[in-house]
């Protein structure tokens, strides 16, 4: 089987987040393997959520002047084989938040990659030569789906339209010449 792949660049801001996750829904439906998008658009949802940590802007309703410099992200999804491997890239050199299994019951963040690595086969990250950083998560597909079988076109039916209301023709006739 040949490698998929999808890519999307994002302006590192707190859009980014739905923008990937709108992506990866419709890049793995695209792939076949629509039971893959609630756990691929969590996964896609942090793992851009601590990229635009790391270098965008976090405000909700950022200024002109905020915006100026914003830096961009890179998400990737590669179909391979019996899994679908999700990259985000972004332009820190810093490690990755490390997952806290610890965090406080309530409290509203803190758990992002705890989240991925429970839902991943493997979880991991990189530097690639380029700078910045590469951050991963391996999902399995349950198994390999088979191609839908291709259908033969068929000869169109007879259709048989109604014949011409001369009345309702000449009232679409005289409503439009009111306009």
């Amino acid at each position: 089987m040949s490698t998929l792949v999808s890519h999307i660049r994002l302006a590192a801001t707190l859009t980014a987040v739905s923008c990937s996750r709108v992506f990866t829904a419709h890049t793995l439906r695209q792939w076949n393997v629509p039971h893959l998008v609630d756990n691929a658009q969590l996964v896609v949802s942090e793992l851009v959520t601590n990229a635009v940590k790391a270098t965008g802007v976090v405000t909700a309703n950022p200024t002109w002047s905020q915006l100026e410099d914003v830096r961009l992200l890179h998400v990737g999804i590669y179909g391979h084989g019996h899994s679908v491997t999700i990259q985000v890239w972004d332009n820190s050199d810093e490690l990755p938040v490390q997952a806290k299994a610890d965090t406080e019951e309530w409290a509203e963040g803190g758990r992002g990659l705890f989240i991925v690595e429970a839902l991943a086969l493997h979880v991991g990250h990189f530097f690639p030569q380029s700078g910045g950083k590469v951050v991963w998560a391996e999902l399995a597909m349950d198994a390999q789906l088979p191609r839908l079988p291709q259908r033969e076109p068929k000869e169109p039916l007879n259709v048989l339209l109604p014949e011409a209301d001369p009345q309702l023709l000449i009232k679409l006739l005289n409503g439009l010449e009111k306009l």
